[in-house]
This record gives C-alpha cells, sequence and structure tokens, in this order.
C-alpha cells in the first residue's frame, strides 16, 4: 500500500492503528453545567457558548466515577439532545445508549440496520449486535447484576444463529480498545478548546462533535462489555468447533512456525483446508479469519510467518515465505482431518504469500484467491524503482513484536518525519536517522534498486508462471495503492501461460474495500449500486466452485470482470489485451506560451494527430531548493475535486467528446525528453474534467527513468540527448466519460517529501543528496511524447 501518511489516516477504521499523539493540555470550567446524574431530558444550559475541554476524560477509569467523564455526558446532552430527532439513527441510538434511554435505543438500533440494509445491500445481520446486546443488559440490570443481564441478552442472541451468522455478529470482539483510545486521541484533538455556540453551531465543527462523540460512545460500551463478550464468544465457540491456537510446525531448516486450526463439531467427513498465510499477527482477528472458514464447511487454518506470535525464531519479513507456505501445505496435506486439498485467500501481504506459494506448486494447492496482493519490489518498499515513504513504520509494525505493534504508526508524525528528511536535503539511506530509529530492513532493501535477484527469489519470476496451472480469483481496486502489483501478476501469469484458468474482478475499491466493502462511497466518490458487493461472500463462493463443483460466481461472466463507474454496470471480456485492444493515441503539443502557467489547463492540448516539427515544453527546477515540491496531485484523495492547482509541470487537455466515451484498461504511452543529468523520476496523473467543471481522478504513474525500459538493470539517460521512457506499469481504471467531457494528464517531476528525490548523478539515488543538486535540472518535453488512453465509444449494453 503506497500512500502519503495523511492519506493513511483517512483510513484508520481499517488499519486500526495509524493516529497521531496524546493531549496534554489542562480541561476549562463548566460552572453552569449540573450534575450529569441529575440531569433530564428537558433540562437547557443557560450559557449560549461553550467551550470543548482541552483535557480528554481518563479513558481507564469508570465513567461513572470521572468527573470529567460525567462533564463530558452533560456536554453532549446540551448540544445534542435537541438535536437528536435530526441524527440518523445509526447516530441516534448511541447518545440515547448514552443517555441512558435504552428501549429507545433498541429501537433506533434496529430502525439503523434498515437503513443500512436499504443502501448497502451487503450489510451483516450482526451489525451494531454488541451496542444491542449491551443496551438489553442494561434493561435488566436492575432485577439482576450487569454480568448476569448481558450473558442472559447474549445469549438469547447468539443461541438462535447458525454457525456463519454467529461467526459474521461475534465480528465487534474483534475491537480495539488500543486503538480506540487512539482514535479518540486523534478526534478529540481537532475539537479541543474550541468554543460552539449553542444557538447557531459552525456545522463543521458539530460534525466534528458528532464523530467524536459516537466514537466516544462506542469506546465507553466496550470498555464495559468487551471482556464479558470475548468470554461468552469463547464458550459459544467451543460448542460449535474444535479449536487449536497453539500449532507449531517446524521447517526444513529448524524454524517454527506457528498457526491455529478450526473445524465445526458437527462435520464428520475430510474437508479441504483454507488457509491464510499472514505476517499479521492479531490472534483475535485470525481466529476470526479461521473461523470464517469452519463456518461454511472447510477446515480453517491461519499460519504465522516466522517469528511471529509462538515462533521462536526470528522475525523475516517476505524471505522466507516461499519454502514456509510449502512447508505449512506439505504439514496441512497429510492431516487425516483434510481430504489433502488446500486454497488459500487474504489481502495485502496475505495476497504476496499466494503468490510465493506458487513460486514452489505444492500438488495440495489447488486455488487462491489473492486480494490486493502486494509484491515485494514492485508495489513495495518501491513502486517502479522509486522507493516511496508511506509505508516505513510498517517494518517496524510487524516486526517490532511477537504480535502487531500500532505505536510504530502512532509514535511519530510521519508526515513530520517526512518533511523534516526532505527539508534536511539527506540522502535517503539516512531516512532512519530522521526518524530516530536505525531501521535494518531499509537498509538492505535500499541494496536493492533494480528488481533484481533478491526480489525475484520472493514470487514466481518469468517462466515460473508457466507452471502455474491453479485456477485463480484476483481482486483488487481502481484505487488500490497496490494495483500494479497484483496486475503484473495476472499479465505475467497470462504472458507465460495464455491458457491460465485466472479471473479478475476489479472496480472502484481501494486498498481495504477491495478486501470488505463496508461503505457506500470511497472518500467521496458515491459507488454504483452494482459495485456494492460482498468480497467476501465471492471468494467462499470461488471456493465452492474451485474444490465442490458449485456454479462459479455469477458475476465472473468471463476472465475479466470490471466495474464501469458512473454506468451502474459491470462489463466483461476475455483478456486484457482485448480490453484495451485499440487505444487512442494522443500527443503532447505545446500551447502558445512557451511556459506553464498557474492553472492554464486549456493551454496545452493532447491531440490525435503527430505535430509535423519538434517542439518541447521546458520545465527548470532546482533540485537544492526545498521551498517547493512537485507531483503534489498523483494521490487520489479526495477523487473528486472542484479544482486542480497546476502550480508545477504541464497540463494536456484533449478536446470536448462529441458523444460518450468508455475509458477501460491502463493508459500506457513514451515521454520523448531531453535533460541536463542522467536520470529523473517522472509523475502522470490523468483526470476526467466534467461538463459542470469537476476533476475526477482516474489513474496515476510513478516511474524512474532509467529503470523504464528495464526495472531489473539500471540504464542511465545521456545529457543532452533526446531519450525515451516508455510507461506502462500503470493502474488500471473503468469510467463511462460523459459527452463535454475532456480529458487531463498532468506531467511532472516527481520531487517531494513522501518519496526519494533522485538527483539525476549516476551515483545510487539513495546515496545522493542535496550536496549533490548540482546545477538545476533542465527537462525538454519533446512534443513525439505520446500517450495511449484506453478509450471506445461507449455502448449502453456491452460484452
Amino acid at each position: 500500500m503506497n500512500q502519503p501518511m495523511n492519506q493513511q489516516m483517512n483510513q484508520l477504521s481499517n488499519w486500526k492503528n495509524l493516529i497521531l499523539s496524546l493531549l496534554v493540555m489542562i480541561a476549562t470550567c463548566y460552572s453552569a453545567f449540573t450534575s450529569a446524574t441529575s440531569a433530564t431530558d428537558t433540562e437547557k444550559v443557560p450559557e449560549n457558548h461553550i467551550r470543548i475541554p482541552q483535557r480528554l476524560p481518563d479513558l481507564n477509569a469508570n465513567t461513572v466515577e470521572d468527573d470529567l467523564a460525567r462533564e463530558y455526558l452533560q456536554l453532549a446532552k446540551t448540544i445534542f439532545h435537541p438535536r437528536i430527532s435530526n441524527l440518523n439513527n445509526s447516530k441516534r441510538f448511541r447518545f440515547y445508549l448514552w443517555f441512558g434511554k435504552y428501549e429507545k435505543a433498541i429501537e433506533s438500533l434496529e430502525l439503523a440496520r434498515q437503513d443500512e440494509a436499504a443502501k448497502f445491500p451487503v450489510t451483516s445481520p450482526g451489525l451494531f449486535i454488541g451496542q444491542e446486546i449491551y443496551a438489553e443488559s442494561k434493561l435488566v440490570t436492575a432485577e439482576s447484576s450487569f454480568q448476569e443481564g448481558y450473558a442472559q441478552a447474549f445469549k438469547g442472541k447468539f443461541d438462535t444463529l447458525n454457525d456463519k451468522s454467529a461467526h459474521d455478529a461475534s465480528d465487534f470482539v474483534t475491537y480495539s480498545l488500543d486503538s480506540g483510545k487512539s482514535y479518540l486521541e486523534f478526534l478529540h484533538g481537532r475539537v479541543a478548546g474550541k468554543e460552539i455556540n449553542l444557538n447557531q453551531p459552525d456545522e463543521t465543527l458539530l460534525a466534528q462533535l458528532n464523530k467524536f462523540f459516537v466514537e466516544y460512545i462506542d469506546y465507553q460500551v466496550y470498555k464495559e462489555s468487551l471482556a464479558l463478550a470475548r468470554k461468552l464468544i469463547e464458550d459459544d465457540r467451543n460448542k460449535r468447533y474444535q479449536i487449536n491456537k497453539k500449532v507449531i510446525i517446524k521447517t526444513t531448516d529448524g524454524a517454527e512456525l506457528s498457526a491455529m486450526i478450526v473445524r465445526s463439531r458437527s462435520l464428520t467427513q475430510k474437508r479441504p483446508a483454507i488457509l491464510t498465510a499472514t505476517i499479521y499477527s492479531d490472534e483475535e482477528n485470525n481466529l476470526q479469519r479461521a473461523i470464517e472458514a469452519a463456518a461454511r464447511g472447510y477446515v480453517g487454518v491461519v499460519s504465522d510467518t516466522r517469528g511471529k506470535r509462538l515462533s521462536k525464531s526470528a522475525i523475516v519479513p517476505y524471505e522466507k515465505e516461499v519454502e514456509d507456505i510449502y512447508t505449512v501445505i506439505e504439514w496441512l496435506s497429510q492431516h487425516p482431518w483434510t481430504d489433502g486439498r488446500v486454497a488459500m485467500y487474504g489481502g495485502s501481504y496475505l495476497g504476496y504469500t499466494q503468490w510465493a506459494a506458487t513460486k514452489k506448486l505444492h500438488p495440495a494447492l489447488k486455488t487462491i484467491v489473492p486480494a490486493v496482493a502486494a509484491m515485494a519490489g514492485l508495489g513495495l518498499p518501491m513502486e517502479n524503482n522509486i522507493f516511496l515513504n508511506a509505508n516505513y513504520a510498517w517494518t517496524d509494525f510487524v516486526t517490532n513484536k511477537k504480535v502487531n505493534d500500532p505505536g510504530a504508526y502512532s509514535r511519530k508524525n510521519w508526515n513530520q518525519v517526512n518533511d523534516e528528511w526532505y527539508q534536511s536535503g539527506r540522502s535517503y539511506r539516512e531516512f532512519d536517522q530522521i526518524a530516530g530509529k536505525p531501521n535494518p530492513w531499509l537498509q538492505k532493501w535500499l541494496d536493492h534498486p533494480g528488481f533484481d535477484d533478491y526480489w525475484q527469489s520472493m514470487i514466481p519470476f518469468e517462466k515460473e508462471y508457466a507452471k502455474i496451472n491453479i485456477p485463480v480469483l484476483t481482486l483488487t481496486g481502481y484505487y488500490d495503492d497496490g494495483q500494479i502489483s497484483a496486475m503484473h501478476y495476472l499479465k505475467e501469469h497470462y504472458r507465460y501461460n495464455p491458457n491460465a484458468e485466472h479471473y479478475l474482478l476489479i472496480g472502484p475499491y481501494d486498498h481495504f474495500s477491495s478486501q470488505i466493502l463496508r461503505n457506500t462511497h470511497l472518500r467521496n466518490y458515491k459507488l454504483d449500486p452494482v459495485a456494492l458487493i460482498d468480497m467476501r461472500e465471492i471468494t467462499f463462493q470461488w471456493f465452492d466452485y474451485v474444490l465442490n463443483g458449485a456454479p462459479k460466481p455469477a458475476l465472473l461472466k468471463d476472465k475479466i470482470n470490471y466495474q464501469l463507474m458512473t454506468d451502474n454496470s459491470w462489463r466483461h471480456t476475455s483478456s486484457f489485451d482485448e480490453l484495451q485492444a485499440a487505444p487512442y493515441r494522443y500527443y503532447l503539443h505545446r500551447g502558445e506560451n512557451k511556459t506553464n502557467t498557474e492553472n492554464a489547463i486549456d493551454e496545452n492540448k493532447l491531440s490525435l494527430s503527430k505535430s509535423s516539427s519538434l517542439d518541447a515544453l521546458i520545465q527548470t527546477i532546482d533540485l537544492a531548493d526545498r521551498s517547493k515540491s512537485y507531483n503534489n496531485h498523483y494521490y487520489p484523495y479526495p477523487i473528486v475535486q472542484k479544482k486542480v492547482k497546476i502550480d508545477s509541470g504541464f497540463a494536456f487537455v484533449t478536446d470536448e467528446f462529441t458523444q460518450d466515451m468508455e475509458l477501460s484498461g491502463s493508459m500506457s504511452g513514451e515521454l520523448k525528453v531531453r535533460i541536463n543529468k542522467k536520470d529523473l523520476d517522472v509523475g502522470l496523473v490523468l483526470f476526467e474534467i466534467k461538463e459542470n467543471g469537476d476533476f475526477h481522478h482516474l489513474s496515476y504513474f510513478l516511474g524512474r527513468a532509467s529503470y523504464a525500459k528495464d526495472m531489473n538493470r539500471r540504464h542511465l539517460l545521456k545529457p543532452g540527448e533526446i531519450e525515451s521512457i516508455p510507461f506502462e506499469r500503470v493502474r488500471m481504471v473503468s469510467k463511462k466519460i460523459s459527452k463535454g467531457s475532456r480529458l487531463m494528464l498532468l506531467l511532472n517531476v516527481n520531487m517531494n517529501s513522501f518519496a526519494q528525490v533522485n538527483y539525476g548523478t549516476s551515483k545510487d539515488v539513495s546515496e545522493e543528496s542535496i550536496a549533490d543538486a548540482g546545477e538545476p535540472l533542465k527537462v525538454e518535453w519533446l512534443n513525439s511524447s505520446y500517450v495511449d488512453l484506453p478509450l471506445k465509444v461507449y455502448h449502453r449494453t456491452g460484452k
């Protein structure tokens, strides 16, 4: 997953570990407020303005005994009780819960479920069940203890559920109090000390307070009930399954791998094993994953990377997975409670481990379903040979402890670290010194700037793909940071095995929603209704198809299955090559002015005709000047923008389309340049400019010129000579381009605080520093450069 840390922060609910810092200021007074115990639904606070305390209540304390917590309760009542009828049901039931109105909370909670089901068809029937059990237990605590009431309410829910429904409903016990606390500290930091006018509140501040209190209420509910819930869930699971969390598997070189195995007690026949191999050691989450397979009639298995969880070996990301996963599959295939067949699934690193398993393909492995699969050396820690900062803390996250270490992300503000490094001008090799802790993995990886034998040893490479003869289903998204890795696996598989049974399912999803879709929007883009699919359900439909002879998932009508954005349709084709067999070739044409001016997006053109004479746009960059940065628009956040400020580089725009078009596939092309140095890093960004003036981010490319023709070996450019920079490893996208829209290509040098700075010498880029800046970089972008866009005339119905 390659993305700047500020965008990673917006993915917090998925990672549960990315928030910033503790707050240390003192609280301001609320002298006008009465105590929470004497508050009624109708009481009013006379003051029109109140200030949010700068100190957060002690999140470890009993809220009944904590004075500041009582003040926060009264604050919530003062602000939101008069507005509770205006809140949606999802928020309303939480406030009723906190205000002690448990019957109203349950009523609103059920309405919230109906709301979610109406707009989001893959909603779990167990949605909000943790809060529901809590509310029901509070209703009976007058006659019994909270513990007894909670057990009674829990039993009333779970005793009626089958294995699959019980598994879905139990997901709430994976809530992390530590991560919840970090998130609350982050949210509180946005409102602390701010003043709100009760009569005419600022809507932005009101929304921030709403978000804070909703998360605060959930935290308090789970703080009080989570330990009880986990014990009850454990008892329920033990009735349904045979669970072994302490499996140790020895490797051929004497290392240890830990694993957990789950089998349904109701199944007597041998069944295939569904394996996920992970470096993320979160026992509660991984047990959920193992149970997920067991609840569907398989043997559920989760194995840990060597060194993680119960293993006494050293933790080794990536390097040992090929052999270690082979060992796990061999071990599984020989056990009497399996039928000798193994399948794998999972996302990101768990997608990578599946491809690692195919490099040395065990005959027991029958299929894989890699989602947003990472690829060491291509998508992480570098993209197209440019090392990125986005996942710098990842190595600490997975290697600091036997379990995950969320503090690796939260102990520092990584935006500040990135900026400090960028401003310092120090070499990338010294990034860990700026970060304040030696990073041996960074140093090791920097020794391999090309896709050399080191990276090749971890995945199938070239002709090894020809031997992968098992069915594969790849899941990824247009806005998945690691999409080029997932697509590289697919393209290489088809390149060396044209008859491969390899299916692609891709839509408007990011790194997280490509695995589990939980929202109707991606960032600020509203998904088409047909895009709201259950990835996990499709995964197990695939397993049933391959392993049990069931019908293939209905959505997989051909090998390449893609959602056409804003058309509310899925399209299907037999191959990626067929999808973009006849692209439109656009050449870069300079406008009347010879240099770029801010927001002059109409100045330069993307033209279908090549100019008869050679011309160029000239860009000059002082590589020692840290007051500026370049290629700042590449990351798609937000996806739809009102304005794109062209403050560097050049924008090239097509004419308005006179009919609706379909853009489906990956842009590619060739840049012709003449520079005064030996290398440069390139950024390309593609937007649709809609008729109403909005900019819809479509795709982007980052790449190092010296590796453009061969990502394995570096070929330096010759200063002063015209050079070709081909580009093809670009993220796929599919969108209906409406009549009247235009496409805009941003072209720039990539130089910012989120990646290596390439100074264009003959030295290893990781060793270069601001001392190597030399004379300003001068780039002539020649008009013989072109981009191939996978466009075709739109048809309402298509293959």
